[in-house]
């Protein structure tokens, strides 16, 4: 644990990819936060260890962002494994968290110096590829020429596998919690396109160009919308009757017809929230946090993050890698490959059974072309307990203490699970 209160830094890339690699955008800000220091006390640079951001998060992984009525508050995602002693040790590791490229101060509300207008709708998009390769500008501005542990946390695995396609070498040992595949599952790809066209449909969004509006006439009922099944999703088990796509209704229809499902349990999300019980608690804490989402989040921001999950194609970056183009000639040449040096990340992928947005099935299906590149991949598989977004400060004390086992054993020397 980090018992510290822990401020954002920035630092400045003078150019950085944007619109997936075809163009550049000049003076991109970077904003990280740092745990542990940089150096041994006799002066040797530690090991680092990478924590790329979630979808909708921060560069707050561990300690508290503020004290507020003399209490901290706002502890770090990964709080739990981060400290003296911890499975992250700050005492051995210098630890660098990343805030995600596009968030609440760098998005398409900023100035755009060329008009001194708002960019709006103008506002390029970033792709996941260009995310990872401005970390890793990032990263070599602070000094930093080789990641011992990469690690990331959902749409934060999806920067990882980027990450580590892009340089198959610049990372020793990756650590993935309900993560994505190297693909994403037609299901995540059918929601976040929906997600995309409801945003871009809201009749108050104006192409982006919403900023100099009134605060009560920017856009309101899509992102609620968006937000609200978006958090059902990450916070509750859901049936796979739950209905996700509207070409799902054609077969449902069907499915009745034929006696595969009765109606009660075809459901659409916007049935299913109505029928919410609020005096759940569990229901009730729903949909404050919903609520808070909604206060605190930028349509844009959500939107343009969104964009940059249907950028997502890690695998086409790692088949065009040194490592896998190597893998294949001598497996083409019938050359025994056994003992050569995988020159990939060794690979621990904490999924759980529960997860609605990115399927267990992807995950599992990493393994084949981790191991065709040498790497070794572990899969563990939390209870259906543990949904997406149970995170390690609110999840069941056992799963927190299983996970933390998991990736303490990762980290040790040929360690095996």
């Amino acid at each position: 644990m980090y018992d510290q209160i822990v401020k954002p830094q920035t630092l400045v890339l003078d150019t950085a990819p944007c619109n997936d690699g075809k163009d550049r955008f000049p003076k991109l800000t970077v904003k990280y936060e740092e745990y542990g220091s940089a150096r041994t006390q006799d002066g040797h640079d530690k090991p680092v260890i990478v924590i790329l951001p979630f979808f909708l998060g921060s560069a707050h992984a561990a300690g508290y962002k503020a004290i507020k009525d003399k209490k901290p508050i706002g502890l770090g995602y990964w709080d739990a494994l981060i400290g003296p002693g911890e499975v992250l040790d700050t005492n051995t590791h210098r630890i660098i968290s990343f805030e995600p490229v596009i968030n609440d101060e760098f998005h398409p509300g900023i100035v755009n110096p060329a008009t001194s207008k708002p960019y709006g709708g103008a506002f390029p998009d970033f792709s996941l590829a260009d995310v990872s390769q401005a970390q890793r500008l990032a990263l070599q501005q602070l000094g930093v020429a080789h990641v011992d542990v990469l690690m990331g946390a959902s749409m934060g695995s999806m920067q990882a596998w980027h990450f580590m396609a892009h340089d198959t070498t610049f990372v020793s040992r990756m650590v993935l919690v309900v993560p994505g595949g190297l693909t994403l599952a037609e299901k995540t790809l059918t929601l976040t396109r929906q997600w995309v066209t409801k945003l871009e449909q809201d009749a108050d969004w104006h192409g982006g160009d919403y900023s100099a509006l009134p605060k009560d006439k920017q856009p309101k009922k899509a992102l609620l919308e968006v937000l609200a099944d978006f958090w059902y999703r990450v916070q509750f088990p859901v049936e796979h009757s739950l209905l996700y796509d509207l070409d799902d209704l054609g077969w449902a229809d069907m499915a009745v017809a034929h006696h595969a499902l009765s109606p009660d349990d075809v459901k659409s999300i916007d049935t299913v929230l109505a029928s919410l019980d609020d005096k759940q608690p569990k229901v009730k804490a729903y949909k404050q946090m919903v609520k808070l989402l909604c206060e605190r989040t930028d349509h844009n921001v959500l939107l343009w993050q969104l964009r940059s999950i249907l950028s997502y194609k890690p695998l086409a970056a790692l088949a065009a890698s040194d490592a896998f183009t190597r893998r294949t000639m001598k497996l083409d040449a019938m050359v025994d490959i056994a003992h050569e040096a995988p020159g990939v990340a060794d690979i621990l992928l904490i999924a759980t059974e529960a997860d609605d947005l990115l399927d267990i099935v992807s995950v599992d299906a990493v393994t084949g072309m981790a191991a065709f590149l040498g790497a070794r991949t572990s899969v563990v598989r939390l209870p259906s307990t543990f949904t997406h977004a149970a995170g390690l400060n609110t999840a069941a004390p056992d799963s927190i203490a299983r996970v933390k086992g998991c990736i303490a054993r990762f980290l040790k020397p040929q360690a095996k699970l």
